[in-house]
């Protein structure tokens, strides 16, 4: 990925044996173990807040560079992965703020990229939705799509639930709002991903409704 070499283009030894910035050889190494790996879910997630690559890569770039400049003070027994999406978000509200400062000239919007299958599937295996395997067969464009549609409030916490993995107290700390809040953010984004594809299928011709009317 282009952002991976952005990111590992920055963490170069100078001659003298030491980071820019005077940060060791084994802070490097180090870094590159525990935080690098999570690259690829940043970089989705950011993509999941900008929707827009280019921005994504930049907005990945800045938070693993954030992130090696605070790595010292990261407490060992911290979660990294968590610590990394924390930065993100904040990040990206640095930087949407600073863009409401600039006089606006106009953006080009990407849509969500596409998430991989197995991925997809995530969504749909704890929110109750019937036959999820043919809502996945059929419709995966629309999932995404979909995806995409939902307020980013509502995209965010389920991303970090159902694509990620993080439990309900660590999406609040990274979100930065009550797990109440975001218990909430969850069940809406699910019924309105769920609500649009059962939309999106009866007007198909799936579903019993569909049947109904067509009798």
């Amino acid at each position: 990925m282009a952002a991976l070499k952005l990111v590992s283009d920055r963490f170069q030894v100078t001659p003298g044996g030491s980071l820019n910035g005077g940060y060791s050889e084994i802070d490097r190494e180090l870094f590159e173990e525990l935080a690098l790996p999570h690259l690829d879910d940043i970089f989705r997630f950011a993509l999941s807040l900008s929707r827009n690559r280019a921005e994504a890569e930049d907005l990945s770039q800045d938070t693993f560079l954030l992130a090696f400049r605070a790595f010292g003070r990261l407490r060992p027994e911290s979660n990294v992965k968590a610590w990394l999406f924390r930065i993100c978000k904040n990040r990206f509200i640095d930087r949407f703020r600073q863009k409401r400062r600039r006089p606006c000239h106009g953006s080009a919007v990407e849509n969500l990229a596409s998430f991989p299958p197995e991925r997809e599937t995530a969504v749909f295996e704890q929110n109750g939705i019937e036959n999820e395997r043919t809502f996945l067969d059929l419709f995966g464009d629309e999932v995404n799509r979909y995806l995409g549609e939902l307020p980013e409030e509502y995209r965010s916490a389920l991303l970090l639930c159902d694509l990620e993995g993080f439990r309900y107290d660590e999406i609040a700390e990274i979100l930065d709002v009550p797990a109440g809040t975001v218990r909430s953010r969850i069940s809406r984004g699910r019924a309105i991903l769920r609500e649009k594809l059962e939309e999106y299928a009866r007007d198909l011709g799936y579903g019993s409704e569909s049947r109904e009317r067509g009798r």
